[in-house]
């Protein structure tokens, strides 16, 4: 049961009655991620929508018609003759074939190339579809209208599943991100928070696909737009041309391609009295940000785990230097040592922002750590495998939870596939009685193998041994101690995040747990897929299995518990008896494992965007606890350029890729990777309004924020 909020005033939720903040619980219902995919046909060799009666670019040549009507009328080969540019986001409505994007990226490569860019340049690319091509169609279009291969191959190795969400697909080499909303334009960008430079206004035309071409559409765009963001668009009809004004563009009418008689473009001129500069608390300004455009720099990375080497790796591919500093001698070395662990998500039928966020994380972290591992040089099998994690049915609650997923159609069986007990036999060639489902695309991977592998890049410096006492503000950088200066900080330093006075309000906590070692057998060896069910096994590596894991959040033992390992053990021999067969139960005598502390918060989300200035979260918004619901507020007042990315528990390898997008779209300006809801629950400020609007008083800790 989540709250489903009437003002939406925290996370939580919470409904204004009176002059009081009450919570009033309400599901939220079953949603199927599931979306349909065009249909169409080919009329030669363009495909046309069946659906809107519309072909999806010019029969005559759609290259031309993308370069005329959306490269040319926004500028952009002359905007992109720019050796001071570091940072450019284009977002278009109906990503279609991938025409205009490939156009676009093909483009930037090319001023790149010849100079006229920097070399770190990096250009952000947003689509939103509500119906993408199948796969195949989408392979076929390819094949029709060939462009280079690294962007073609790039685009269809990566084309997602037809699931609700953003999908971020990276082309690192060439410093590009596309950032692939699979859901109505409105809704999307709606959602969206950033910045757009250009805006390409494609898909349907306005008399076949009206539900696009709305009023909430153009305040979309608005929003997202800053003073001097272009915008084009095929069509000339009036609602668009007066949509658009209303909401500060000032355009023009142009020929339009072909045959086409004319075309809008325009330039974003708002009117400075009417730019809207605050927001009633039903949008939430205090997880806001101004919209930033910060030029690569130097950032400091505290913490060298999962966190902070998927920190580390983002903002080196925007073209920023990185210094990494970690309190122990080795990288990897706290939450993130042990010898194995998971891609994991715990599906839901159910559309919180929790499971949007940790299903998008687990998409997003299939997706790049198996190139980056592959890129690496390191084969599967030797330090990961991308195979797949089965989830047993291992009581009633879990059996019906995973038969709402098969019954709601929630992923499509390429990403998520039914299991009957005869067929988990026959898969893992082990005697069981229960179900589960396989869940695609994930594995297992050595934690320090892969931070090894995030850390491999020539704007990385790692520094051991290096510990951070104090952080300080000095002008307009960050100094660690004595090292500095710096443009920012990002802290992913787990627990010891709460050490620095900017950070110390954070509710984190630790919660212990323990991993068992089982040497491995002959037989057991055959293992291929990691297992999960009250606890995890994984195939084995260097001899022998990773078994875990306790959770316990009152103990602060560091020493191995003989009762732990036999907690371990006994799940696994519950729930694969089969299995504990062929493997030695650990003994007093010989207990090998590992103990570790989870960092986790009161609402087991992780803590991941902007250092709040708590000061002026009080003075800002001190009125919420009166329940001042008529009234705006500014955005949310952060401490300029430090964040944070931690409390990831024990999902540090599947979160910690998003999070490290997050971060690095918080300091460059660009669209972010998830929802704005989403931002908000995972947002470091999230604890502080809520405490705000109970009215309560801050914890002493705060009084000494610097």
């Amino acid at each position: 049961m989540q709250h489903k909020p009437l003002f939406h005033l925290c996370y939580d939720g919470a409904q204004y009655t009176g002059c009081q903040f009450v919570f009033e619980p309400m599901p939220y219902p079953p949603h199927s991620r599931i979306l349909t995919t065009a249909q169409l046909h080919w009329d030669r060799d363009t495909p046309v929508n069946e659906q809107f009666a519309d072909v999806y670019f010019s029969r005559d040549n759609g290259a031309a018609e993308t370069d005329y009507v959306f490269l040319q009328q926004n500028r952009l080969p002359e905007r992109w003759h720019n050796p001071q540019l570091h940072q450019f986001t284009i977002a278009e409505t109906g990503f279609g074939t991938g025409l205009n994007f490939l156009c676009a990226a093909a483009l930037w490569q090319q001023a790149k190339a010849s100079g006229r860019l920097p070399a770190a340049a990096h250009l952000h690319f947003v689509s939103t579809e509500r119906f993408p091509l199948a796969r195949e169609d989408l392979a076929h279009s390819l094949d029709l209208r060939p462009q280079p291969d690294w962007l073609q191959q790039g685009l269809l190795h990566q084309y997602p599943a037809p699931v609700r969400g953003n999908h971020q697909l990276l082309f690192p080499e060439a410093g590009i991100t596309l950032s692939l909303w699979l859901e109505d334009a409105v809704t999307a960008l709606s959602a969206l928070d950033g910045r757009v430079d250009a805006w390409f206004l494609d898909g349907f035309a306005p008399a076949r696909n009206p539900e696009l071409w709305q009023p909430a559409l153009f305040q979309a765009v608005g929003q997202l737009s800053v003073t001097g963001t272009t915008v084009a668009t095929f069509t000339a009809a009036g609602l668009v041309r007066r949509g658009l004004q209303a909401v500060g563009f000032s355009l023009e009418k142009v020929p339009g391609f072909g045959t086409k008689r004319e075309m809008l473009r325009g330039v974003y001129r708002p009117d400075p009295a009417t730019r809207r500069l605050s927001w009633p608390p039903q949008d939430k300004p205090w997880f806001r940000c101004a919209p930033a455009a910060t030029a690569p720099g130097p950032v400091a990375v505290v913490g060298a785990g999962l966190a902070g080497a998927n920190v580390a790796r983002s903002l080196a591919q925007r073209g920023w230097s990185v210094s990494v500093f970690e309190r122990h001698d080795v990288i990897a070395s706290g939450g993130s040592g042990n010898p194995t662990g998971i891609t994991f998500t715990k599906l839901s039928v159910h559309d919180t922002p929790q499971n949007r966020f940790y299903q998008a994380a687990y998409l997003h972290a299939c997706r790049r750590l198996r190139q980056l591992l592959v890129d690496a040089g390191i084969a599967p099998g030797e330090d990961w495998d991308f195979n797949g994690v089965l989830r047993l049915a291992f009581d009633a609650k879990e059996a019906q939870a995973q038969a709402e997923l098969s019954a709601q159609q929630y992923w499509p069986d390429e990403l998520l596939e039914p299991l009957t007990a005869a067929q988990i036999q026959q898969r893992l060639g082990l005697e069981t009685t229960l179900d589960g489902v396989l869940l695609k695309g994930g594995g297992w991977v050595n934690p320090a193998r892969l931070c090894s592998a995030l850390l491999d890049h020539p704007r990385i410096q790692v520094f051991t041994g290096a510990a951070v006492g104090q952080l300080q503000r000095r002008k307009d950088h960050w100094w660690l101690d004595d090292r500095g200066p710096f443009t920012a900080v990002v802290l992913a330093n787990a627990l010891a995040c709460r050490q620095f006075d900017q950070t110390r309000h954070l509710p984190l906590k630790p919660v212990r747990g323990q991993v068992t070692y089982v040497p491995a057998s002959a037989a057991s060896r055959h293992l291929r897929h990691a297992i999960n069910y009250r606890g995890y096994i994984n195939p084995a590596r260097e001899g022998f299995h990773c078994v875990g894991a306790t959770f316990n959040p009152r103990l602060t033992d560091p020493e191995l518990r003989a009762g732990d390992h036999r907690w371990n053990w006994d799940q696994l021999q519950a729930t694969l008896p089969a299995l504990a067969r062929q493997l030695q139960p650990p003994t007093a005598e010989q207990c090998a494992g590992r103990v570790g502390f989870r960092c986790q918060t009161p609402d087991y989300l992780p803590v991941i965007g902007p250092a709040p200035d708590i000061a002026r979260y009080h003075a800002d918004y001190q009125d919420l606890s009166k329940g001042f619901l008529k009234r705006e507020f500014p955005v949310g007042p952060n401490l300029p350029g430090l964040f944070v990315s931690c409390a990831h528990g024990s999902r540090g390898i599947t979160s910690g890729c998003l999070a490290a997008e997050i971060v690095a779209s918080y300091l460059t300006g660009e669209p972010q990777a998830v929802d704005r809801e989403v931002l908000g629950a995972v947002h470091p400020a999230r604890f502080l309004i809520r405490r705000l609007i109970r009215g309560q008083a801050a914890p002493p800790e705060e009084e000494h924020q610097a």
